[in-house]
């Protein structure tokens, strides 16, 4: 009789099947965030590059894509900004659901 009101564990976090579930969200979510910050670095790097190094190999190139080229390559900045934004972006993902998984403090 005494068994029956003996204390159940005291659960902390969510359950195991709802902590699978955040973490493949979270890791396509990161892995996406990262590949997009990875993106716009190149994006940065490739447009002030591209036409000479198409013209250094003799490569032809049409002038409206020469234009859109320095354009874009103007704008280095802005896709710099945008690789640390999502770089930053996987970072604050991984932090929270870090403190979702771990539960609530038992302060």
């Amino acid at each position: 009789m005494t068994a029956s009101f003996a204390p159940k564990p005291e659960r902390h976090g969510p359950s195991p099947v709802t902590a699978l579930v955040i973490g493949a969200v979270t890791t396509v979510s990161v892995f996406t965030l990262i590949m997009a910050g990875i993106t716009f670095i190149g994006l940065a790097i490739a447009f002030p590059i591209a036409v000479p190094v198409a013209e250094a190999y003799h490569v032809p190139i049409s002038p409206a894509d020469a234009v859109i080229a320095e354009r874009f390559a103007g704008l280095w900045w802005a896709f710099l900004a945008l690789a640390v934004a999502a770089f930053s972006a996987a970072a604050i993902v991984t932090v929270k659901v870090a403190d979702i998984l771990s539960g609530p403090s038992r302060d």
